[in-house]
């Protein structure tokens, strides 16, 4: 297992940068970041759409406290659609020039100028219900950009997904990742793992391309899952698959993008996803990634906020998404999800304050912004508008009313089916009261001899707040909630033969 060898100041005093602290990805700021290069370097980038190497660059990053200087970075164009934007879209590679250094931590910049998105927010408040739903978290902030002195916008600074980030969600990064682009749906074509390379009819792009392991270039992990996917669904199904996927993480990835409106995904449009083969568990994660096209972004003229969740899935093959939600039990985890992402993290109650704090931050960068008007005419009447109501053609919600649309018609097409099969399937009742203020109790007497067993409260980080385990039958449990913040936390039930989650909302 391949771990960090120096550490953030070693690595900082060694590159002639300053210690900084970590606010590249400090969230409750705008910071700058100048990039400075020879101006027929910069001419080059942009009349050649150069985004398959780097030129050199100087970078400074300036938070308002502090100011670290970079030398020798790399600067590209990055993106594939957007590269003919007015506003691009940058990559800075840290170590293109001096290798192994880092910046706080992380190798690679990704700077995207949301040119499609009159709020410029949609992305970043994917990444924060992404993680408020507990997954691995993608960190996101929002940066000036200056190149050769000139404002270049505001832009979402997010993190690479690369090895610096698998090594702080995985005990070992050095399983094969892959980043799983259009049109990349998971359908069998046969053993032969040079049909997965070509699928895309060009030698230079893989629609699963390997971002580790390259020199390998073994793809007999991604083929095995593959072959399993494509078979039959039968009674021995549900065991295969657990063994080589993280079936709950895609359930609730699929729940996710249907509450967001998410469509540039694998489920409808078999695009947008890495796939993380990790050597610890053997089984695959799933990552979605590349969020513009969300609450209320809309390319293909369907109403993604009316959009039946129990029917989201196009026509064509999508055996990730379909096999898995032929078994029953896991439809049901699916629906669950939907269920506790629609009722805690998603509920306008809950996120439209979110909304207005990230406007507020980012007005003052935005409005100063000429390059954001370039592409679709955007004003600044029509940055705060797409807050609230219809800017234009393809963003046809703002993402309040998109928000509070997609609530109601999730609620009434998932409820009926949640509460029959409650009452037919599952041997247990739910966490009560929810919200709660001072404890919750969970009804978890109706379980069977669960064997050996952890009942964990876990903060949306995945930090494990409050713990207890035992052995047998499983009495019910009074969780405190007395100490700890409001806000939205997940019980986690871990038992030899079954793993539950349920979310819960902390009162204040």
């Amino acid at each position: 297992m391949k771990r960090y060898l120096l550490s953030l100041c070693l690595v900082l005093s060694c590159c002639g940068v300053s210690l900084q602290g970590q606010s590249l990805y400090d969230d409750g700021k705008v910071s700058s970041i100048y990039l400075e290069l020879p101006p027929d370097s910069f001419q080059l980038i942009i009349s050649q759409l150069i985004n398959d190497r780097y030129l050199r660059a100087r970078m400074i990053f300036d938070d308002g406290v502090k100011r670290d200087t970079l030398e020798d970075i790399g600067l590209r164009l990055r993106g594939n659609t957007s590269l003919g934007a007015a506003k691009k879209s940058f990559k800075i590679s840290l170590n293109a020039f001096v290798p192994g250094r880092e910046y706080q931590g992380v190798r690679k910049i990704n700077l995207r100028g949301q040119h499609n998105d009159p709020t410029m927010v949609r992305e970043k408040l994917f990444y924060e219900v992404w993680k408020e739903a507990g997954m691995p978290e993608r960190r996101a902030s929002f940066v000036r950009l200056f190149i050769n002195q000139q404002y270049r916008g505001l832009y979402t600074n997010i993190e690479e997904l690369d090895k610096q980030w698998l090594g702080r969600h995985y005990a070992d990064n050095d399983g094969n990742l892959y980043k799983c682009t259009w049109p990349a749906d998971l359908v069998y074509l046969g053993p032969d793992q040079a049909s997965y390379k070509t699928i895309m009819n060009n030698p230079e792009e893989r629609a699963y391309e390997l971002q580790t392991n390259e020199a390998a270039d073994d793809y007999a992990d991604l083929v095995n899952l593959i072959t399993l996917l494509n078979q039959p669904v039968d009674a021995s199904f549900p065991e295969k698959i657990q063994e080589v996927l993280e079936v709950s993480r895609v359930l609730k990835a699929f729940a996710i993008d249907v509450v967001s409106g998410n469509w540039d995904d694998y489920f409808y449009n078999k695009n947008n996803y890495y796939l993380y083969h990790n050597p610890e568990t053997g089984r695959f994660d799933f990552i979605t990634y590349d969020t513009d096209n969300t609450f209320g972004v809309d390319w293909l003229g369907k109403d993604w906020a009316k959009r039946n969740c129990l029917n989201w899935l196009p026509s064509e093959p999508r055996p990730l998404a379909t096999k898995l939600l032929a078994v029953p039990a896991f439809k049901q985890e699916y629906l669950r999800y939907l269920d506790t992402l629609s009722r805690f993290i998603v509920h306008p109650d809950t996120i439209f304050p979110r909304i207005d704090a990230l406007e507020a931050l980012i007005a003052p960068a935005a409005g100063d912004d000429f390059f954001r008007t370039l592409d679709y005419g955007y004003t600044l009447d029509d940055f705060h508008q797409g807050f609230d109501q219809t800017v234009d053609s393809h963003t046809p919600y703002g993402i309040k009313p998109f928000l509070g649309t997609r609530y109601t018609y999730t609620r009434n097409q998932i409820t009926g089916v949640l509460s029959a099969q409650d009452q037919t399937d599952e041997p247990y009742g739910q966490p009560y009261p929810n919200p709660a203020s001072d404890a919750v109790r969970i009804p978890l007497a109706l379980f069977p001899d669960a064997g050996s067993w952890t009942l964990r409260l876990l903060h949306p980080s995945g930090r494990v707040m409050h713990q207890v385990s035992d052995s047998g039958a499983i009495v019910d449990q009074d969780i405190p909630l007395v100490d700890y913040p409001p806000g939205v936390y997940f019980l986690q039930l871990q038992a030899a033969w079954k793993t539950r989650v349920w979310a819960i909302m902390k009162a204040p």
